[in-house]
Order: C-alpha cells, then structure tokens, then sequence
C-alpha cells in the first residue's frame, strides 16, 4: 500500500511538471501575437505623416490610383530609346510620374460648370468627372421621363421623375468620392443668366452648355461674354444618324445646324456682341473665341421644322421628347466632344475667351434693341 501512495505521489509530481512546462509553452505564442497589435496601431501613425508630405492635402492617394492615366495622357512623356538601360528608364518613368500628378492637381482644383443634363449634357458632365475635374456645378430643372431613356445617361426605369441633377450627383460621387459637386436647380434663361454666371464668377473655369433651346442659349452664351468666361456650346443633335460627322470648331464657323445659325443671329442681332460681317463670302470671319460642337450632316427630311418659324424663340427644355428623333450614340459624341474640349483646355492652360465687340461693354446685360 505504500508503494502504491508513493508511486501515485510520484506520477503526480511528474504530471504537474509537464502541466507547468506546458504553461510556460503557451505564454510564448501570446506575447508573440501582442507584438503585431501594437505594430499595427503604430503603422497608420507612421504612415500619414509621410503621406501628407509627398502629397498636397487635397489630393489622395485615392484620387491618383483614379485619375493618374489622365495626367499621363496629357503631360509630354519622354521618349524611351532602345538604347537606354534599365536605371535610366526607370529613372524617365520616375521623373514623369511626378511631373504628371501635377496635371491631376490641376484638374481636381478646376471648376466646370454645365448648363443642360440630357441627352448631351449628362455624357459630358461623366467624361468630365471620370477626367479627374474636381468642382462641377449642374444647372437643370428638369426630371427624368421615360422617354429620355433612348439619349440620357441618368435615365433608368428606376429613376423615371426624378430630378436630373439629383441622379446625376449620385452617379458622379459614385465615380469620385472626393468631386465637389453643386446643384443649381433652375432653369437659365434671359431673365437670370447673368446673374447666375455672375454667382459663379471668378470661381469657374469653364462652361459647358447643353442646352437645347434657342433664345435660353443665346442668353447664357451672351452673359459667358459680358462677364470674361470661357464656353464650350453644343449644337442640336437632333436628327442626327452619323457621330462621325461630328466636329468642334468656333461657333463663328458652325454650319449646318440650325440651332447654332438663330443662337448666332440673335448674339449678333439683339446681344450685339458681334459684327456681321462682309457680304463677301471669300472675307475672313474673326474667331469669335467661343467653341462648338455641331454636325455637319446635312438634314434633308423634316428640315423646315427647324426654321425659325417653328423653333426660333421655342424652347424644348420642358418637353421630354422632339419631332426629329435622337439616339445615344450622337448625343453621347456630342458630349464627349465638348468634354474633351473642356478637360484639354483645363489640362494645358489653354482657356480661351470670348472676344465681343467694344460697343457691346456700353449696353446693359441683356439690352434689347428695336
């Protein structure tokens, strides 16, 4: 019996020992886990300070993964030769990775403007956002009808009666978290145009105007010249078959819209911007300092609706559809053209602006004349 105690003593001891050794064992992996909490609270630390420092404080990381191809595309890279060794083209892409961000600065501080979200507008309002444009302002008052959905970008069968502007912010957001994008729920016409150019005013870079109404374009394209700003307009799409036909040129040379002939008449006409010009077809026009995109396909059918006596002074910003017929693939060049105007002029610092007459400084905003 007392080898028995003494034996069970024994395995005791030794099982308490192997208990203990095991004890020590696991305290090993816990300190070793405590290690990379400490290591991952520190790392965020660490790495915000030297962020801030590579980086201007408006700019993430973020928005150069995003739009970084764009200061690419449009910063001059230096030509790689065949000849050149692995540590000089790395130190060329090194070189021109640095100098192209300062392209993306520049755009995400610039401030679009587009007037018109439909059909044109809407394509041009995503090119310029995707481009990296920081500050854009939608001005539209219109909502989203079913039979938009053919030509406009917002327009779902889950956004029928909404407001334009309002799906178009949350799709642009969507696209850059960071874009600053102001609504201006409106409609521009003679009465409030150059008041609402002169709220923008000097923080706009560029207007873009989509709109497709004559004597409403007339009067935003005239209050852009009375206050110094740059604009991009758009002809009438409407008709249309062929995108290639598509070009932007300025406004003074536009043909074959008949949109953009009464918007020049009436800027001539009743704004008094600009000269008539000579009888003499063979004279040299002076630029107007104002792009267009426009078509120069010749519309054969249905053409004398066009005329002023059907269009001229009508506007179809409250009509969801028109007689001629439209199609996403024309609407959508329309507005990618414009927008590559804009985002290239922002890009190069090649912003131009209208150049009206003198007298013009002399008459009141809007002035008509009898």
């Amino acid at each position: 019996m007392e080898c028995q105690m003494q034996f069970a003593i024994i395995v005791f001891c030794l099982a308490w020992q192997l208990l203990a050794a095991s004890a020590a064992c696991l305290t090993l992996p816990r300190g070793d886990v405590s290690s990379p909490k400490t290591t991952t609270s520190i790392a965020p630390t660490k790495m915000t300070p030297r962020f801030m420092a590579t980086e201007p404080a408006h700019i993430t990381e973020d928005i150069s993964m995003r739009f970084s191809s764009v200061g690419r595309l449009f910063h001059p890279q230096q030509q790689v030769g065949d000849d050149q060794t692995t540590n000089e083209r790395t130190t060329s892409c090194s070189t021109n990775s640095d100098q192209h961000m300062n392209i993306v600065h520049k755009l995400s501080k610039s401030t679009v403007a587009i007037f018109g979200i439909g059909g044109v507008g809407s394509w041009a309002a995503e090119a310029i956002c995707r481009s990296g444009v920081g500050n854009i302002i939608l001005v539209d008052l219109d909502d989203i009808c079913t039979s938009n959905i053919n030509r406009q970008l917002h327009a779902l069968s889950s956004t029928v009666g909404e407001m334009k502007i309002d799906q178009m912010k949350k799709r642009l957001l969507d696209i850059n978290p960071h874009c600053n994008v102001t609504l201006i729920h409106d409609f521009v016409g003679q009465q409030n145009a150059d008041d609402i150019i002169q709220s923008l005013n000097p923080n706009v870079d560029v207007i873009l105007d989509a709109i497709d109404g004559t004597d409403e374009k007339a009067a935003l394209i005239a209050a852009a010249c009375r206050n110094h700003v740059t604009i991009v307009t758009c002809g009438g799409a409407a008709g249309r078959l062929d995108p290639t036909r598509i070009v932007c040129d300025d406004l003074s040379r536009s043909n074959q819209c008949r949109l953009l002939f009464w918007v020049k008449k009436q800027l001539r006409d009743k704004y008094k911007l600009f000269s008539k010009g000579s009888a003499d077809k063979n004279s040299r026009i002076r630029p107007w300092r104002i792009w267009a995109v426009y078509s120069e396909e010749v519309i054969i059918q249905k053409q004398q609706q066009q005329d002023k006596g059907s269009t001229a002074g009508v506007s179809s910003l409250r009509t969801c559809d028109g007689p001629l017929g439209t199609a996403c693939f024309v609407t959508g060049t329309y507005g990618f053209v414009a927008a590559s105007k804009v985002v290239t002029m922002l890009a190069k610092d090649e912003l131009i602006k209208p150049k009206i007459l003198k007298s013009a400084l002399f008459l009141k905003p809007f002035q008509e004349t009898h």
